[in-house]
């Protein structure tokens, strides 16, 4: 499920690249100017410039030659590591190329504020909900002016130089999706993008393996949005998460708005009638007064989305946006494949579709929205949640609690620690199947989902619950919408 890096029409010359990257050419044709950059040697058109990125498993130098044969006039590569054979293309030396990637983001970056003073750029992180949260306020500003936004899971440090690099002259607003996976890498994400507006959605225990494992060692990593910001820009926070109001200190100089349930926030959700798979019927006060919409996806989590995608919209329009805008927008917003994405199988079996990943906090959501699906019978196949670091068992533990509180009458493990989940789970009076993985788990919920049931399918990335989703679909066919 990974998002290919797309194309784009970025210029970019050798003496450009140096600057940015700090690097130095070694070949030079004397003003060739290249036309879109890129990371992938499959990508690579005539007149472009090539980036070759090393990475775990593949390293770009390997392909530098491949590159120029398929057109690249600009080539930029790691100290000591330029191409022989004939100077077919410029080339610049860096330290490190994935550094030199984000710089090259940068100043295209830099250049389109400089030419185009009312842009504004949003960034959002949070351990669960920042893509939904991305989705909704991107489609609040194309209702206001042209609006670019991440795409699929474009949120690391490949990804993100790869969306800036996308902007055009005509785009107002950028809205960037911020991921976080091992240490500083937020840090390095605000650095290149300098947001205006940044706003961090929750902090949980996702990817805390990678970062020491604590929801301190989470924090200390998401704060660095905040610690981003710069004069007149502007933090937007939970009000409802107290990890997330202590990082607000980091951020001295910005304007600080809040959002949540909690009494006092700027932007705060009043009331939710749910409407079950269908989405809910809210109620937000914000600073321009109070006022109903209708939230199109599922769930609590949500709406709190949604609310918190209109404060990083009116941050970055710089004042209040009309309600028919903000409803004709959230008419555009349509299910994420993979994120809480309702399908009605045969048989009037409604799927919720969760499988692109799973934390502790974003599996009680899920398991929180299953529960508002109307007096259905409940079904769950829940894989591993991964990357929790020392404290994954005692997390998988803890979560029966709320597979049972959901009432779910059914679980069934994709295996891997998902089974600590079902013990303790089945010790609550749910029924319990085990299963060795997704597949199987697909296989093995054929034949127990009864016509009217409600399923959930999640997991994280890696437990490849996907293939639950397939088995169930291609045994009961799929509704048409």
């Amino acid at each position: 499920m990974a998002t290919p890096i797309p194309t784009n029409h970025a210029s970019l010359d050798a003496r450009a690249a140096a600057e940015a990257a700090e690097g130095r050419i070694v070949v030079a044709s004397g003003g060739r100017i290249a036309r879109g950059v890129t990371t992938d040697s499959r990508a690579v058109a005539p007149g472009c410039a090539f980036v070759a990125l090393r990475g775990e498993r593949h390293d770009g130098h390997d392909y530098v030659h491949a590159a120029i044969d398929a057109g690249a006039v600009l080539v930029i590569v790691e100290s000591g590591r330029a191409p022989g054979g004939p100077n077919r293309a410029d080339v610049v030396e860096v330290a490190d190329t994935l550094q030199a990637w984000g710089a090259i983001a940068r100043a295209h970056l830099r250049a389109w504020r400089n030419a185009n003073r009312a842009a504004r750029v949003a960034a959002i992180t949070g351990s669960a909900g920042k893509t939904t949260t991305k989705e909704f306020c991107s489609a609040i500003l194309r209702a206001v002016a042209p609006c670019h936004a991440t795409r699929g899971n474009l949120n690391n440090r490949v990804g993100v130089p790869a969306v800036v690099l996308q902007v055009e002259p005509s785009t107002r607003f950028l809205v960037l999706e911020m991921g976080m996976s091992v240490p500083g890498e937020l840090a390095a994400l605000a650095a290149l993008a300098e947001p205006d507006v940044g706003a961090i959605t929750n902090i949980g225990l996702a990817h805390a393996g990678g970062v020491g494992g604590s929801i301190d060692d989470v924090a200390r990593e998401k704060g660095s949005l905040f610690e981003g910001l710069g004069r007149g820009g502007v933090a937007i926070a939970n009000a409802d998460d107290p990890a997330v109001v202590r990082e607000l200190r980091r951020a001295p100089s910005a304007r600080v708005v809040t959002f949540g349930s909690a009494e006092g926030s700027d932007y705060r959700l009043l009331a939710r009638r749910s409407l079950g798979a269908d989405g809910s019927i809210v109620e937000v006060r914000r600073p321009a007064g109070t006022s109903a919409f209708r939230v199109p996806l599922a769930g609590h989590a949500a709406a709190v989305d949604f609310v918190a995608a209109l404060a990083i919209a009116e941050a970055a329009a710089c004042g209040p946006l009309a309600d028919d805008g903000v409803v004709a927008a959230l008419g555009t917003v349509s299910p994420i494949a993979g994120r809480m994405h309702v399908r009605r199988l045969r048989g009037d079996v409604l799927l919720i579709d969760d499988t692109y990943n799973a934390s502790p906090a974003a599996m009680r959501a899920a398991l929180a929205t299953l529960a508002e699906c109307g007096e259905r019978r409940r079904v769950a196949i829940l894989g591993e949640m991964k990357e929790l670091g020392a404290s994954a068992t005692e997390q998988h533990a803890l979560l029966g609690r709320a597979v049972a509180d959901a009432g779910v009458a059914l679980l069934v493990s994709c295996g891997g620690l998902a089974d600590v989940v079902a013990r303790d789970a089945e010790r609550r009076g749910v029924a319990v199947v085990f299963a060795e993985d997704a597949r199987d788990a697909g296989l093995l919920a054929v034949d127990r989902v009864r016509p009217g049931d409600a399923l959930l399918v999640k997991a994280s990335r890696s437990v490849g619950a996907e293939r639950a989703v397939e088995a169930l679909v291609s045994a009961r066919g799929e509704e048409v919408p």
